[in-house]
């Protein structure tokens, strides 16, 4: 183990490790990494057990129970649970943490850098997305991350990061914007249908059905309408980013008071390809571009979301028929029981 990632293992930790798997101390740097991203269940059960009763003091006797009940522990209690383990479960002078899923047989280490990563999951979408209907045409590859969660110690602070490309980041600001924009032409509300709460099996039947005061099917039309402009809107903007040039990222500081969160932004496919999981903060410290490009897109795009949502109400005003319905699939949405379970 490094003096670095030595250094950030808490007591707690230590104590918890020696009685889960002793000998991890005696292994090399490489052995101890391989091992954190990809801990064997009974080991993991075994630092569930020991780590409740050192971060709680709740004794568990059964490993496998210890396990559930750590899977079910308040956000407050989850939080230093994540700080802990950090050390442990991530890679390189950061000890990054991508909370993303890998294919079976694969772990963080099979890719060196993050663009690795992202376009091999890009091309595992793509190829499910023509295989569902054979009438997709594939994109290119441009960057595809979107809100990605991650965790890394940023010197001696722990912190949530979110990945994302900067076409994804003024996306997101769109869809956020679109919802109030829409809000302000049609005024409505969400409100509990006849079926909501509805218990089958072990599901509930989640029913909320929208009261826009009699033009509910013009709101849906908008709502339609505006879905796809954004959209093509993203799609526009994964190229435009990518032709650009600008192989950049910028930290964007979202912290909370209890809490330490970073939004990464990546310009493009290249940006990617400069940043490795081993040294993840310093490689994007190496390429860091300020800010202020990427908000006067956000702005820039927002404005124009704006016009188009206004222009599009005051047409379907003069133009649309309510009695006329169009066909769309409606989704029947279940909760499990245990849904909520841990969630204050």
């Amino acid at each position: 183990m490094t003096d670095s990632r030595l250094k950030r293992w808490s007591p707690e930790l230590r104590r918890a490790m020696m009685k889960a798997r002793p000998e991890y101390f005696t292994w090399s740097a490489e052995d101890q990494e391989r091992y954190g991203v990809a801990i064997p269940e009974q080991d993991h059960e075994r630092l569930c057990q020991a780590l409740l009763r050192e971060l709680s003091g709740r004794t568990i006797r059964s490993p496998k129970a210890a396990a559930r009940a750590a899977a079910r522990i308040s956000l407050e209690e989850q939080h230093r649970w994540n700080e802990t383990v950090l050390p442990l479960v991530g890679i390189g002078e950061d000890c990054f943490f991508l909370n993303e899923s890998f294919r079976d047989s694969e772990t963080i280490l099979n890719f060196h850098t993050l663009r690795a990563y992202d376009e091999g999951d890009d091309c595992f979408q793509e190829d499910t997305r023509k295989n569902e209907d054979p009438t997709y045409r594939t994109k290119p590859y441009r960057g595809s991350l979107y809100l990605s969660w991650a965790r890394l110690f940023v010197g001696r602070q722990f912190t949530y990061a979110t990945l994302s490309m900067a076409a994804g980041y003024i996306f997101a600001a769109l869809d956020e914007s679109a919802s109030a924009l829409i809000k302000e032409r049609i005024p409505h509300r969400y409100v509990r249908g006849k079926n909501h709460g509805k218990i089958e099996g072990e599901c509930s039947r989640w029913d909320l059905r929208v009261d826009a005061g009699g033009q509910e099917a013009l709101l849906e039309e908008l709502q339609q309408q505006t879905y796809v402009y954004t959209q093509e809107r993203y799609d526009a903007l994964l190229t435009d980013w990518n032709h650009r040039g600008r192989r950049g990222v910028c930290l964007i500081d979202v912290s909370e008071p209890q809490e330490n969160n970073i939004h990464f932004v990546f310009s493009d496919k290249e940006a990617l390809a400069a940043v490795r999981f081993q040294s993840f903060l310093r490689d994007c410290r190496a390429i860091e571009m300020p800010v202020d490009e990427l908000n006067q897109a956000a702005e820039e795009e927002k404005l124009k979301l704006a016009t188009f949502i206004r222009t599009q109400h005051e047409e379907l005003q003069r133009t649309f028929d309510p009695s006329v319905a169009r066909l769309r699939k409606r989704w029947k949405i279940m909760v499990h029981k245990d849904a909520f379970e841990g969630i204050e």
